[in-house]
């Protein structure tokens, strides 16, 4: 939340045609600097790249235009959760309704995304492995569908970059 902003600022300053875009995860809360939400997320981490520009004597809003800050809803295990179908092609199970009920991005700060995902593996007697498994599970999602199931977060996300 404080080290992404300089490297930013200095990506931004020194290649006059990148973007930079960050995509914090919301949990866990409060790191870094006090934040609940992802609008008190994405206003930290802005401050601090507005304070990093002001530090170095900066003063030019269209290096501001080219910073952007999106971010999870909770942790990149919510993207998993959108993507059902392969969540269970994965695990081989036809159904995770006993198991776990769908609200995708309304999740809590005590139960994030991935402590869900780690129970359905344990559930279907599996340990997951994150690194394995979210590149198996969302590499075989469409992106568009998993915008479509996490409208707060993922899909503005997605509409930057189909706009660029």
């Amino acid at each position: 939340m404080t080290k992404i902003p300089i490297k930013a600022v200095n990506i931004i300053c020194n290649q006059p045609d990148s973007i930079v875009v960050v995509m914090p995860d919301l949990y866990p809360q409060n790191r870094g600097f006090a934040h609940e939400t992802i609008q008190e997320l994405e206003n930290g981490v802005l401050n601090n790249f507005n304070q990093v520009l002001q530090s170095k004597g900066i003063n030019d809003n269209r290096l501001k235009e080219r910073f952007r800050v999106f971010c999870f809803k909770h942790d990149l295990e919510a993207l998993i959760l959108a993507a059902e179908s392969e969540l269970r092609s994965v695990l081989g199970v036809d159904s995770l309704r006993r198991i776990w009920t769908i609200p995708v991005e309304e999740q809590n700060h005590n139960v994030p995304p991935k402590d869900i995902v780690e129970r359905i593996f344990q559930k279907c007697g599996k340990k997951y492995k994150g690194s394995t498994h979210g590149r198996i599970i969302l590499g075989n999602a469409r992106y568009q569908d998993i915008a479509e199931r996490c409208p707060q977060a993922f899909r503005p996300f997605v509409e930057f970059l189909e706009n660029l």
